[in-house]
């Protein structure tokens, strides 16, 4: 490749010779798979171990190379078979590095523990295992180095102690391959050992937003600022914006390089450096996460699941100080413990961790937790919930939402195809109970638009899901929640306020919900018999009504007006018609004046509907027949007085029907648009 590399890793010529000829290729193959690493304790034989199968020094660094330890994360690629190329990222064995061998494990899918055949295992060995478990790497295998340095009998005894020390951990059905860097016994085992353990890893579909924890940060001449790190979700392409977070940088990604190789796309789980020259590498460092604009957010307050680390001596107590670990994040702050004063092995607990600057995280992320002094590892687990907000919440306002958190993390897996759709459900009823749009729902899982759009098809087919418009839905628990709160509203206003007519914006107030989800609601109102909406009023149902004292005046009154017709009483007759009190007489008038039974002329004259649409078409046929109409006229063809035909007429001019012209009434020409 004639352009300059990016990762800055030394070349794999000069070591060549380290390895059998012919057991590696030395090219890589296009098919990049995935990402591992190397763990164990310091001068166990880790960057010899990669050198012997790579090529490549990992040990960049000068002082690394005079003092022969790694300081840094070092990187190599190694083609495994004709058709599968991984990079082993080999992290820090001393105790003052763990920190860096923690950032490197971030995006790793699982490990070769390193352990010496003469040394046996070391503090670092139990440290880097506990970490990794914590941090959910899944598998792996066991490279016994320096097994020249041994007697045969040592060997095995060395083999079962190893095999006892990985009982009841993620690497208890690991192989154990001893290896020598010396004399190359047992390098091939290693590798077809390595090739069926790669091929035996659960590969994650790309289902989520890039995200890539910057490991390093520099500047090339010629090309401008370069970051370096391992993506923990999702794929990138060249010519894509990006946003770096915590600061809100911006720029584009102008070259890209996997494994060394330029290429145009870099995904999960792949050792990726990005060129996006208008990055200041001043304001950049490790800790900070490049990821799409407008999907990362910066917290310092996060809710976690998290248990402490087997043979922990003092138990991890309640506003301790703590160092705080996730992707390559490590800040300073307090952990408050939500179920009990203290925490000791055994089962994960609930716990609220308060940073003293914010880091960029998100639900189901790995963390790891090392006290100040001793500088040891004490625990570590899964995040659950990001809080925005610099107040810690009380214990009582969180429980219920991280109880829930909890509850869902046990069925869902958001690294699995079928897990997407679970998280979809449990964002929209804990984050979005009142419905969200894909574009919400897409920024708040972290998940990729198409995906969210295409997950969201089972849940609205199973009925889980509610589709309140073409792009918004909402969980059909918090849809019941809202139905019922509404439901009680009208329910209340009906029996406490004996409220028979509402308006709208009453049943509205103090709810800030969207347009979608209050149609529907008043849709299923209507459905259920509830209300009847007429514009911004809504009408009580006879569901709410029931059989009631309110119920029993509706009929006496709806039956004054049909037996009456045409000399029907005034409004304030009614009471002492109906003997009852003429705010419940007004009430009910209201109502069937709402629900269209009864039809209002003016201030003094109401009409059943029935008669009122009789005295229309007797109107509409004599017009027909005559083409004019005068008052005199219909008072005689109604059989009434003057008053209800003039009161008639005047509602039909009203309502675009008839038109006056002089004393006669005509018909207007779209006259049948308008009728009842």
């Amino acid at each position: 490749m004639g352009a300059p590399r990016l990762h800055g890793v030394t070349s794999v010529d000069e070591s060549r010779r380290l390895r059998p000829p012919g057991l590696l290729r030395a090219d890589l193959t296009p098919d990049v798979v995935m990402m591992l690493c190397t763990s164990g304790h310091v001068d166990h034989g880790k960057t010899r171990l990669v050198r012997m199968l790579t090529g490549c020094r990992t040990d960049r660094l000068k002082a690394e190379q005079e003092r022969g330890l790694t300081i840094e994360l070092g990187f190599a690629p190694c083609s495994i078979g004709e058709s599968v190329a991984v990079g082993i990222v080999d992290v820090p064995g001393h105790e003052r590095f763990v920190r860096t061998m923690v950032a490197g494990v971030s995006g790793i899918s699982m490990t070769i523990l390193v352990i010496a055949a003469d040394d046996g295992i070391m503090p670092q060995t139990v440290e880097h295992l506990q970490i990794m478990g914590l941090l959910g790497v899944k598998g792996g295998l066991v490279a016994l180095t320096k097994t020249d340095l041994v007697s045969g009998h040592v060997l095995e005894n060395r083999i079962e102690e190893v095999r006892d020390f990985l009982r009841g951990t993620f690497l208890s059905d690991a192989p154990i391959c001893p290896v020598s860097s010396k004399t190359f016994d047992g390098y091939s085992r290693l590798h077809d050992l390595l090739a069926t353990c790669i091929h035996r890893v659960q590969r994650h579909p790309v289902t989520r937003v890039f995200r890539l924890p910057i490991e390093r940060a520099f500047s090339l001449k010629g090309f401008g600022t370069v970051v370096t790190g391992i993506p923990v979700d999702g794929s990138i392409e060249t010519g894509d914006r990006v946003a770096v977070m915590p600061g809100n940088r911006t720029g584009v990604v102008r070259r890209l390089q996997c494994f060394l190789k330029d290429t145009s796309i870099g995904s999960l789980g792949q050792c990726l450096a990005m060129n996006i020259p208008e990055l200041d590498l001043n304001v950049l460092r490790r800790g900070q996460v490049v990821g799409i604009p407008g999907y990362l957010a910066e917290s310092r307050i996060l809710h976690v699941l998290m248990e402490v680390v087997p043979g922990l001596r003092t138990p991890l107590r309640n506003a301790e100080e703590i160092k705080f670990h996730t992707g390559t994040a490590e800040e300073r702050g307090k952990i408050h413990l939500i179920e009990g004063k203290d925490l000791e092995p055994g089962q994960p607990r609930l716990a609220t961790v308060v940073l003293a600057h914010p880091v960029v995280a998100a639900a189901s992320d790995r963390f790891i937790i090392r006290r100040l002094s001793p500088s040891v590892t004490v625990g570590g687990g899964e995040i659950l919930d990001i809080s925005c907000s610099d107040r810690r919440p009380r214990t009582s306002e969180i429980l219920g939402r991280l109880d829930r958190c909890r509850k869902a993390r046990e069925n869902i897996d958001p690294g699995e195809e079928s897990g997407v759709s679970g998280t979809i459900e449990h964002f929209l009823r804990t984050d979005r109970p009142t419905g969200g749009s894909v574009e919400e729902i897409s920024r708040g899982t972290l998940l990729l638009p198409e995906i969210v759009r295409d997950h969201l098809t089972d849940p609205v087919r199973e009925k889980t899901v509610r589709m309140l418009g073409p792009n918004r839905f909402i969980h059909v628990d918090s849809y019941r929640a809202c139905l019922n709160e509404i439901e009680s509203r009208v329910r209340t206003a009906s029996t406490q306020d004996g409220a028979l007519v509402m308006a709208a914006s009453d049943l509205h107030r103090g709810l800030d919900w969207p347009s979608e989800l209050w149609s529907g609601i008043q849709n299923e109102l209507e459905r259920n018999g509830l209300v009847t909406v007429r514009g911004s009023k809504l009408t009580m149902g006879l569901a709410v009504l029931g059989a009631g004292p309110e119920s029993r005046l509706l009929e006496e009154l709806e039956s004054l007006y049909e037996r009456t017709g045409y000399r029907s009483p005034r409004p304030d007759e009614l009471p002492g018609l109906l003997r009852t009190p003429p705010d419940q007489v007004d009430r009910v008038l209201e109502y069937l004046l709402s629900e269209g039974r009864l039809v209002r002329l003016s201030k003094r004259v109401v009409l059943s509907r029935d008669h009122f649409k009789r005295a229309q078409d007797l109107v509409v046929t004599i017009l027909r027949k005559r083409g004019e109409l005068d008052s005199a006229d219909f008072k005689y063809a109604l059989d009434s007085t003057r008053k209800y035909a003039l009161a008639i007429l005047d509602e039909l001019d009203a309502r675009n029907v008839t038109v006056r012209v002089g004393n006669e009434r005509r018909l207007t020409s779209d006259y049948e648009k308008h009728l009842i």
